[in-house]
């Protein structure tokens, strides 16, 4: 029979105060610097008819899930209280990358977008770019813009019903 002994970690370089506050440095170091090449989205969305519910924007950086599967495939989401008229989605820390962004005005509440039988949204949609094909869904594609290091990109998104 074999016996298992686990042994401790116990090198005398890395117990010293100077070894992890060296360690803990170097690491702050890298998130500060990714934290300087972020990017910045601000969308404004004007054409909200009403003060019922969310204006929900949703980030993503590929076409997989794009416009209305936010839930599982967005980077990220913003949800604001509709005011009619305008409201204002800001990602403030963005990678570097290609994204595009898509808008539901959710009156009802429910943080989803509601689709008749067809699958036609039944609520307020835009993305960016402004794309609104007639027969289908917006491209990822045509949506999508780019975000440098640094950057901030302004966006004016009209939502339609």
């Amino acid at each position: 029979m074999h016996r298992f002994t686990t042994r401790r970690f116990t090198s005398p370089s890395l117990q010293a105060p100077a070894a992890w506050a060296l360690a803990a440095a170097l690491l702050l170091g890298a998130s500060a610097s990714r934290a300087a090449d972020a990017g910045r989205i601000e969308a404004t969305v004007s054409g909200v008819s009403n003060a019922q519910g969310l204006v929900g924007c949703a980030l993503f950086s590929s076409k997989t899930g794009f416009p209305l599967e936010s839930r599982k495939h967005a980077q990220a989401t913003v949800r604001v209280p509709a005011a009619g008229g305008t409201a204002s989605c800001v990602f403030a820390t963005v990678a570097p990358g290609e994204y595009a962004v898509a808008v539901v005005h959710d009156t009802n509440g429910n943080e989803v977008a509601d689709t008749n039988l067809l699958g036609m949204p039944t609520e307020g949609v835009g993305v960016s770019n402004n794309v609104m094909p007639r027969m289908s869904a917006p491209t990822f594609e045509a949506a999508r813009f780019t975000v440098a290091g640094g950057q901030t990109v302004k966006l004016a998104i009209s939502i339609r019903y």
